[in-house]
This record gives structure tokens, C-alpha cells and sequence, in this order.
């Protein structure tokens, strides 16, 4: 039996989980979003699984806890655990440069016409301190308008070698190491898994992470057989604050659409699941590596992914995935935004606790003091239009009796 705010959770308040449900409530009932899956676990067990809204609107299908979701970013922590494997097998150290597995990044400029300082090591890939962009704010950077059309027309059909030899042609933002920036360098290292291992990126992730931690629902596309549970995308427009959304141009990220084969598989943004999947790669995280008896990373690993690998000059970061306007008191390891003074931060959390979240507003969070993981999903954009990951946070904390 799942709970719910009508049963006893551990260590939480059923007044508390009461809350979170009429949260959720309020935001499908005012139309800031057609459906949303609410997770709390703790010390074990699920101390929640709430669903509200529709995964369909047009169809009246409801949101359920087998619902399947776009990840977009959610996918990058996956793909920095997949790279991190290597490491284990001794392939590679961090600061090794990537231009040992990829040639083309040795001959890279900074813009505008710059020569490159220092070579781009695969800690900067995993830290987003490597150089590279987005094309999220053309308005602010004009490279970004290089990295904008890049995504504009990339296809379907494209593979993830074939993105990359395009990506290459694009000059950096900044030289490497100086500076923290969200960008395509999760893509790079999902490359970098391919490479390394000699293996289709898609089907290490298989092999290594689904299959091991019985991840059953999570994969680039959504089979034939599954479609009837996989959620439609809503977003705001001028003329509709929950529009269905059908193709997302400027999105750098490539994620199935009706059961359209994909085979450009994005590293960075990809991946879609069900939240009960994404929990058990989350409990493997929470749990130093290992679920169920199989071990994916080494307890060293985990601790060295999820602490802070920035220095004090590149803070406060200028994106925390939790909120807009509230970096202080975070920093960044490898795959993971940490929080590493939760007194300096806009949203209740712990020290050590570390998170991500996907375009479609899609959120997790895992909190080793607490020994909690929250995962908030969605399928609404633009991301962060509505402060709900902040809320949920802050309302699962409330909650803890």
C-alpha cells in the first residue's frame, strides 16, 4: 500500500502530507498545471505518491504513478553516474583532458577569436565549467545565437556523433575553467561514455544503470506499447497558460515525441521515465551506490559526485535549478547542484543535499541528513515559470514531524 496523507509516513506529520496534496491541488485547479506527481521517500519506504490532474487533458486521461515523463535535464545526473562507471575501471581521471577520446577539442576557439589557454578536462565537462553554452540568452551572450540555430535545426534523426562534429564548429564562451555555465557539456560527456566504452551511449546506459536497478520504464523513446501512458506536453503562451505543446524549437534537447524513434541520444536532456524509476536511481544515489544488492558506484564515488567542486570565484552560480533569483549557498559537483549553506539559500533543505531538474519542471532532490529523496513531476515549460519546486521543497521540510 502506498501512502498518502491519510496514513502513517515515516517521520512525517499526516497534517504536513495533507498540505502537499491541496498544494497540488491548487496548482491544477488554477491552471498552472494539467497534472502533477508529487514523491516523498524516506528512511526506506515511500512516504507519499500523489497524483493530480491529467496526463491527457484533451483525452481525460489522468496522471498516474506508471505515467511517463520527458526528463529533459533530469537525464544529466544519469549521464554523469554513467561516465563516473568509467572512471571506476580506471579509463580515465578527471583532469585528463577530453581531447585524449576527442580530437576536435583541441582545436577549439573562445570567442571571439580567441586561442584556448588550457586544455578542457573531464572534471570541467561534469562541473559545466568547460566553456561551452546553451544558447539560452542570445540577448545577453551573442554566441548564443550559434548554439540557438544549432538546436533550431538539428532533427529527429540526427545522432549524437553527428550533433557533436556540428557542436565542435562553435566557438567557447569563455576559456575553460574560468567560469561556471549551464551548457551542452553533459551531451559531451554523454559522447564521452560512448567513446570510452566502445558501446552505443543508449545501451551502456542499459547495461550498466536500467537494467541493474530495474529501471524498466526509462529509455531515449517511448515504445509502441507504452504510449497510452506517456504524459502530454502543456507550456504557456500568450494566448494560453496551459497550451499543448508539440514541438519545443529552440529546445536544445532531444526527447521522444508520440513514439517517434530517436537516435540522437542526448546526454543532456534525452531520457524519459516514471517517477518509481527515476526514485530507484535516486535511492542508489542516496544509498552510496548500491540498491537491492547491486552496486553502481563506489561509496568514494558518490561522496566525490555529490560535494562542491567549485571554487568561491565562480560562485554564487547563475542557475541553481531549485528557483529563480536564489543561488546563494549552492555550488556544484559532478552531475548535481549542492547545497552548501542551506542558511544562505531561498528554499528549506540541509547541507549536502543535492539536486537537478528537467525543462518540463520536473525536479528531484536527495538529502543524505535527512535520508530523503523528493521527486516533483510534470510536463509543463518553461521551466521555473511557476515557483512550484521551490514550494514543494519547502513543504516537504514543513511536513517532517
Amino acid at each position: 500500500m502506498i501512502p498518502s496523507a491519510e496514513n502513517s509516513a515515516p517521520g512525517f506529520c499526516d497534517m504536513g502530507l495533507a498540505q502537499i496534496e491541496k498544494w497540488m491541488d491548487g496548482y491544477v485547479e488554477s491552471g498552472k498545471s494539467a497534472g502533477m506527481l508529487a514523491l516523498i521517500y524516506r528512511d526506506g519506504e515511500i512516504a507519499q505518491l500523489s497524483c493530480r490532474g491529467y496526463a491527457d487533458i484533451a483525452n481525460a486521461r489522468p496522471l498516474q504513478a506508471d505515467t511517463i515523463f520527458r526528463l529533459y535535464s533530469m537525464t544529466k545526473p544519469i549521464t554523469s553516474v554513467a561516465l563516473m562507471t568509467l572512471m571506476e575501471q580506471g579509463l580515465f581521471e578527471l583532469d585528463d583532458p577530453a581531447k585524449r577520446w576527442i580530437p576536435a577539442l583541441a582545436h577549439l576557439e573562445v570567442y571571439p577569436h580567441q586561442k584556448m589557454e588550457s586544455d578542457i578536462t573531464i572534471r570541467q565537462l561534469l562541473t559545466h565549467t568547460a566553456g561551452f553554452s546553451y544558447g539560452f540568452e542570445p540577448d545577453k551572450y551573442p554566441l548564443d545565437k550559434l548554439y540557438s540555430k544549432l538546436w533550431r535545426q538539428r532533427s529527429q534523426n540526427q545522432t549524437l556523433e553527428e550533433l557533436m562534429q556540428t557542436l565542435f564548429e562553435l566557438p567557447l564562451l569563455a576559456q575553460p575553467g574560468s567560469r561556471w555555465h549551464y551548457s551542452v557539456a553533459t551531451d559531451i560527456c554523454g559522447y564521452l561514455v560512448e567513446l570510452i566504452s566502445g558501446m552505443p551511449f543508449a545501451d551502456y546506459l542499459q547495461q550498466t544503470i536500467f537494467d541493474p536497478l530495474g529501471m524498466i520504464d526509462t529509455a531515449f523513446e517511448v515504445s509502441a506499447d507504452k504510449l497510452d501512458r506517456f504524459a502530454t506536453l502543456y507550456g504557456y503562451t500568450a494566448d494560453d497558460p496551459l497550451a499543448q505543446i508539440e514541438h519545443i524549437e529552440t529546445s536544445p534537447f532531444i526527447s521522444a515525441v508520440s513514439g517517434i524513434p530517436v537516435k540522437m541520444h542526448s546526454g543532456g536532456g534525452g531520457l524519459t521515465a516514471t517517477a518509481p524509476d527515476y526514485l530507484r536511481f535516486a535511492q542508489m544515489m542516496l544509498n552510496q551506490g548500491i540498491l537491492d544488492g547491486r552496486r553502481i558506484l563506489k561509496p568514494e564515488t558518490v561522496a566525490l559526485m555529490t560535494r562542491n567542486h567549485l571554487p568561491l570565484p565562480m560562485l554564487p552560480l547563475t542557475f541553481n535549478g531549485v528557483a529563480k533569483g536564489a543561488f546563494n549557498g549552492y555550488g556544484f559537483g559532478l552531475g548535481y547542484c549542492i547545497n552548501i549553506d542551506p542558511q544562505d539559500t531561498a528554499a528549506a533543505g540541509s547541507t549536502g543535499d543535492f539536486s537537478w531538474g528537467g525543462l518540463a519542471d520536473t525536479y528531484c532532490w536527495v538529502d543524505p541528513q535527512q535520508r530523503l529523496i523528493g521527486i516533483l513531476m510534470q510536463q509543463y515549460i518553461p521551466s521555473l515559470h511557476h515557483p512550484g519546486r521551490k514550494e514543494f521543497r519547502d513543504l516537504v521540510y514543513a511536513a517532517l514531524a
